[in-house]
C-alpha cells in the first residue's frame, strides 16, 4: 500500500518508519485532512512487514499546536444553502468527532511500538495523538496541556481515557480541570514521558536510537509483546495469562526467530531475525 499526503510524510529505513506531522507553517494544527491521512497512514505501515517500530515526530518548531479549529469546524453556511435541523447537524458534528476518535486510535491499535519524539508544543489534540503511542520522550522546551476546558469544551478524542493509564490519576485530574501548561521536567516526573532531553535534534536521535534497539529484536516477539500488553487491558489475569499461553504455544515457539536466537546463543553471535 503506498501512501501520500500534504500534512503527512512516512519514511522507512532499516526497518524503521518516522512518520513525520509534515504542517509546519501551521505548528502541525490538526486539519481535515491530516483526520483522513493519518488512518491511512497507519494503514500502510500495519501492510508493511518490514517496519518493525515507528517514530512519530513534528516538522517545523512545534510537535503540535492541537486542532486546526477553523479547518475542522468550516466556515459559515452558503448563502443560499439549506440550514440543517438540530438533529441533523449533532449527527453531523458526532460524525466528525468519530472521525477523529478513529484518526487517534488507529496510532494506538498500531501492531509494532510507537515511539513519539515530542519537543515545543503537545498541546489538546497533541495530547491525543501521544497518549495513543507506547512509548513518549521530550525535549526540554517541550510544553505539554489538556486544554480544552481552557475552550470550553471537554475534550473528547482519546485522552481522558488513555490518559488515566499513563499517570496518576490526581495528575490526571489537574491536567485536565485546570487547562494548565506543564514543562517536561513535570511531564517525566509524573511518568507523562520516559526521559527528556536537551532539544528536538537529541530527542528524535534518542527516539531513533530506542527505534533501533527495538528494531533488533525479534519482530514476532515485540509485535507478540504489544499484542498481549494491549489485551491485557480488558481481560483479567487469568484470562491473559491463558491467552499469554496460547500466543507462546502457537506462535512463538514455532517461529524461525526462536531457532535463530537459540543458534546465536551457542554461537556466541547476535542474532538476525527474520520475523518468520
Amino acid at each position: 500500500m503506498t501512501f501520500s499526503s500534504s500534512v503527512i510524510t512516512l519514511e522507512v529505513n532499516n526497518h524503521i518508519a518516522t512518520l513525520w506531522l509534515d504542517r509546519p507553517e501551521k505548528r502541525n494544527a490538526m486539519s481535515r485532512e491530516f483526520v483522513a491521512d493519518l488512518p491511512l497512514a497507519m494503514a500502510a505501515i500495519a501492510e508493511n512487514d518490514a517496519i518493525r517500530v515507528v517514530v512519530l515526530a513534528g516538522r517545523g518548531k512545534s510537535f503540535c499546536v492541537g486542532i486546526d479549529l477553523g479547518s475542522l469546524i468550516g466556515g459559515a453556511p452558503k448563502e443560499g444553502s439549506e440550514k440543517l435541523s438540530g438533529a441533523a447537524s449533532n449527527l453531523k458534528q458526532i460524525k466528525v468527532t468519530r472521525n477523529f476518535q478513529a484518526a487517534i486510535s488507529a496510532v494506538a491499535d498500531c501492531p509494532v511500538p510507537v515511539i513519539a519524539a515530542i519537543h515545543s508544543h503537545c498541546i489538546g489534540a497533541g495530547m491525543d495523538l501521544v497518549t495513543a503511542c507506547d512509548v513518549r520522550l521530550a525535549s526540554e522546551d517541550a510544553i505539554f496541556s489538556v486544554r480544552e476546558t481552557k475552550i470550553a469544551i471537554v475534550a473528547d478524542v482519546g485522552t481522558l481515557q488513555r490518559l488515566p493509564g499513563i499517570v496518576g490519576d490526581g495528575h490526571v485530574a489537574e491536567l485536565a480541570y485546570t487547562g494548565k501548561d506543564i514543562d517536561a521536567a513535570r511531564a517525566e516526573k509524573i511518568g507523562l514521558v520516559n526521559d527528556v532531553y536537551p532539544d528536538r535534534d537529541s530527542v528524535y536521535k534518542a527516539a531513533m536510537d530506542m527505534a533501533e534497539e527495538i528494531a533488533a529484536n525479534s519482530p514476532l516477539a515485540v509485535r507478540g509483546t504489544k499484542f498481549m500488553l494491549q489485551q491485557s487491558e480488558d481481560l483479567t489475569t487469568e484470562q491473559s495469562l491463558l491467552l499469554n499461553g496460547l500466543w507462546t504455544m502457537t506462535t512463538t515457539l514455532n517461529s524461525n526467530d526462536m531457532n535463530e536466537a537459540m543458534m546465536a546463543f551457542m554461537e556466541k553471535r547476535t542474532p538476525q531475525f527474520s520475523g518468520s
